[in-house]
């Protein structure tokens, strides 16, 4: 089997664990407005555009922010399916050439961001290494694709497909998203979630 067979696979992981979590969640209002929100305020940040990389790449102005929220305030599925909403907003007008692709760089990536409260919220440092591990694991699968789906595009820089692929990737979502997590890190994360779950009890 080819090995990057393996590596799409593994990529794959996140989507499958949320489909198995989300059976038993429920959703209030609330988070259905709340996740809407932040999905549309995602995908319109995604499109003010600082630097265009060719193939689709870009550093935009902090559009993995609102995921990386949502999935602090108010844990993993809620902020998966922000990221999930807001991958299927980016497909249109996205750069797609295979139905794998479409997941490795649209569905796939954002909904890891949700994962940003893995380590929980209560001081910055956990903070800051949740989403630094969300956003490198985001880069990750886009590397992925690059490998597998645009590895031609290495030779005209004279690289190997991994190595083209980690530089191209990493400086443009990687940059955007260390960007927005130092954000989501100066943020008082506490006061916003003791705010938006007043009222409400947390999801299991």
């Amino acid at each position: 089997m080819n090995i990057n067979y393996i590596y799409v696979a593994i990529c794959f992981i996140p989507l499958v664990l949320y489909i198995i979590k989300l059976r038993n969640f429920k959703l209030t209002v609330k988070k259905m407005v709340v996740i809407a929100m932040f999905s549309g305020l995602s995908f319109i940040l995604s499109k003010i555009v600082f630097i265009q990389y060719p193939q689709g790449g870009s550093i935009n102005l902090l559009s993995s922010l609102p995921i990386l929220l949502v999935g602090l305030i108010y844990g993993p599925i809620e902020g998966m399916t922000t990221g999930l909403i807001t991958g299927v907003l980016g497909l249109f007008g996205g750069y797609i050439i295979h139905p794998v692709q479409l997941f490795l760089d649209f569905i796939i990536p954002p909904m890891i961001l949700g994962l940003s409260g893995m380590f929980g919220s209560d001081s910055r440092k956990k903070i800051f290494l949740g989403c630094l591990i969300v956003v490198f694991l985001k880069c990750c699968v886009h590397v992925v694709s690059g490998v597998v789906f645009f590895a031609s595009y290495a030779a005209e820089f004279n690289m190997g497909p991994w190595l083209y692929s980690i530089v191209y990737n990493f400086s443009c979502a990687g940059v955007e998203g260390l960007l927005s997590l130092i954000v989501a890190t100066i943020l008082p994360i506490e006061k916003i979630k003791a705010e938006a779950n007043k009222g409400h009890r947390a999801s299991a």
